[in-house]
């Protein structure tokens, strides 16, 4: 990305105008910050979160006891399974799409997708909603994709800040001689303009350099942590994501999203799930802990959620197949119950058998303990009525 790409992209994300009124009355909250996981291509539940006894089922995956009483996770994952009575796991979670594209869609702003509209993501919403006037963004976004909806029909400047590489940090932010040159003749342009909005831009502009030059810009420099630390996550995209996102909650940032690809598993499921899980079981634990021990996890709350599940049956590849059906989602840590499951499965996993729950359902409990309204309905700049996370409800079985 270009140095003057980065400085327009930062400003956005981190200064913009409200296009529509954002301040509502908060309701109580348990949460102050997010840490948002989606596993892109579908995990496998069976293999992780829901394994059942079924040897035809399981192939090469097998149970394991974890440190709550009668909740049992596949073998791939014996780090979580020491920390399980920190989660809430919905076993139950259901959908109606099963193309990759549409459910990634889906997860991110829980509506269905159509060519008529982009809807915001769940973390251009907390950061319009929720709008603080800091010399730091409140959503970021690490190893997304073009395809992400990012701020949909809300102002821009509610886009996450990217970050393509959490180990790259944030590329061309230094600030010399000659980006304060540019700013300057940027502010001496936009001050000869008498429109309201160029007065507004150059003290936008301004507090982004002002930003660059903070201390704040450390929060996204990995090469603090001792080497020690960073292999505790695990060497992989997924690990420093986890990492960079635990430094950015320091920072006391809104909406972290972290994107991690590579579940589609329908050839030699059992042979990725080896590596893909073990990225997870690292990441993940190390995560969880490090945020309980420095006293933050109560205020944090964590959410894995992935397109779909994979199917019982395993295939002639060795792989198994997308399931909507039926998959499982977790959620750690601020306002939630650990060590509980909600709602259940068949002996096969393939279908909801009690309580099935939406993504919607997922982020309007995720919403709701930020200490956001649900049920209100908020309007585009066309007029029509959108809320947060769609007809989803709170699931309040899982509430603490």
């Amino acid at each position: 990305m270009k140095r003057r790409t980065f400085i327009h992209t930062l400003a956005a994300s981190t200064y913009g105008l409200k296009a529509i009124d954002a301040k509502e009355v908060p309701i109580a909250s348990k949460a102050k910050n997010v840490i948002y996981i989606c596993l892109d291509g579908g995990m496998s539940h069976i293999d992780t979160f829901d394994p059942k006894d079924d040897k035809d089922v399981m192939g090469n995956t097998t149970k394991i006891s974890t440190n709550v009483s009668g909740i049992e996770l596949g073998n791939r994952l014996p780090k979580l399974a020491n920390i399980v009575d920190k989660m809430s796991i919905i076993r139950s979670t259901t959908s109606k799409t099963g193309a990759h594209e549409q459910a990634q869609y889906l997860n991110r702003t829980s509506y269905r997708q159509i060519g008529s509209i982009v809807h915001p993501s769940l973390g251009s919403w907390v950061a319009h909603i929720q709008d603080r006037e800091r010399d730091i963004p409140d959503y970021v976004l690490i190893s997304g994709s073009s395809a992400h909806p990012n701020s949909g029909f809300l102002p821009k400047v509610k886009s996450p800040l990217p970050i393509v590489d959490p180990q790259g940090g944030l590329k061309n932010s230094k600030v010399d001689s000659k980006l304060e040159e540019r700013m300057r003749i940027l502010r001496e342009l936009n001050s000869s303009l008498k429109a309201p909005l160029a007065s507004e831009y150059n003290q936008f502009y301004d507090n982004t350099v002002r930003f660059l030059k903070s201390k704040d810009l450390e929060l996204f420099d990995l090469t603090k942590e001792s080497s020690d630390i960073r292999a505790k996550y695990g060497d992989t995209r997924l690990g420093q994501g986890c990492l960079l996102a635990k430094r950015l909650i320091k920072g006391d940032i809104k909406f972290i999203e972290i994107n991690n690809g590579g579940w589609d598993t329908h050839v030699d499921n059992f042979t990725k799930l080896d590596n893909k899980l073990k990225e997870v079981d690292d990441a993940l634990s190390a995560l969880v802990l490090d945020l309980d021990s420095e006293g933050l996890l109560d205020s944090t709350l964590i959410a894995l959620v992935t397109e779909f599940g994979r199917t019982p049956n395993i295939n002639v590849n060795e792989g198994r197949d997308h399931h909507p059906q039926c998959y499982s989602t977790v959620l750690i840590g601020a306002g939630v119950k650990g060590g509980y499951i909600a709602g259940e499965t068949n002996k096969t996993a393939s279908k909801v058998t009690k309580d099935p729950y939406t993504i919607s359902d997922i982020n309007a409990t995720i919403a709701h303990l930020l200490g956001i309204q649900t049920e209100e309905d908020r309007l585009s700049p066309s007029g029509r009525p959108f809320k947060v996370a769609n007809k989803g409800d709170v699931i309040k079985d899982i509430l603490g």
